[in-house]
């Protein structure tokens, strides 16, 4: 992209991607001639995003900067099973955007949850159903001691440190690609391969315990030029 014949000593570019690195030079041409400056790095920032109280399960309890999310721990483990399987088992919210473009990348932090799952899901995916189990949600889940992911109701194992705490998700939507990483040590869990069709929403699902999101961050640089895919 050239910008030509700017006069003063600032310029404003508008239309930039979320979540990409941009190279900027300028050059001065006068009648002596010209001269280019040094290459000038930009990062965007990743979209922002909260959760969408309004979309959360009644038995989950939204903090006030809707940034958290808690299972509220009024029933047994006995009937935390049973309700698993059921249509009131999905124990969801979502942020409060839709994604279609760009890549992105945000966080989620959990706070002693043994039973989750994080992802993305299109706004066309059955709202009573358990995410994964549909053919319009992806995620990353763990249930105890064991972490898959899902799609379709097909499950994959994965093989985290049994301590992990932040989950990295990485999304590149126009090329087709969902990440989730192990956040603190860098380590790639698993990679989707997906045509996206539609708008993408982040998903998470909470059994237990509570999480937060860290949201509107710049892509970590040593994922940054990495394919998940290779």
């Amino acid at each position: 992209m050239i910008v030509p014949n700017i006069k003063q000593n600032h310029y404003t570019v508008h239309g930039l991607q979320s979540g990409t690195k941009y190279i900027f030079i300028v050059k001065a041409i006068n009648q002596a001639g010209s001269r280019s400056s040094e290459p000038g790095t930009l990062k965007t920032n990743s979209q922002p995003f909260k959760l969408d109280p309004k979309t959360a399960h009644r038995k989950l309890k939204v903090s006030h900067d809707n940034q958290t999310v808690e299972r509220e721990e009024t029933s047994s483990k006995k009937s935390h099973a049973q309700e698993r399987f059921t249509s009131q088992g999905n124990y969801g919210v979502t942020g409060n955007v839709y994604i279609d473009s760009g890549r992105h990348y945000w966080e989620a932090l959990i706070g002693g949850s043994t039973w989750y799952a994080v992802g993305v899901a299109y706004k066309s995916a059955p709202k009573h159903e358990w995410v994964g189990k549909n053919s319009a949600s992806w995620v990353l889940s763990r249930c105890n001691n064991t972490w898959v992911v899902r799609h379709n109701s097909k499950e994959e194992p994965v093989d985290p440190s049994p301590h992990l705490r932040r989950v990295g998700v990485l999304l590149d939507y126009d090329a087709g690609s969902l990440a989730f990483y192990d956040a603190v040590s860098a380590q790639l869990l698993h990679a989707f391969d997906v045509s996206f069709a539609q708008p993408l929403c982040p998903v998470f699902n909470l059994w237990n315990k509570c999480l937060s999101i860290l949201t509107g961050l710049p892509i970590p640089d040593h994922l940054e030029a990495a394919d998940p895919r290779d």
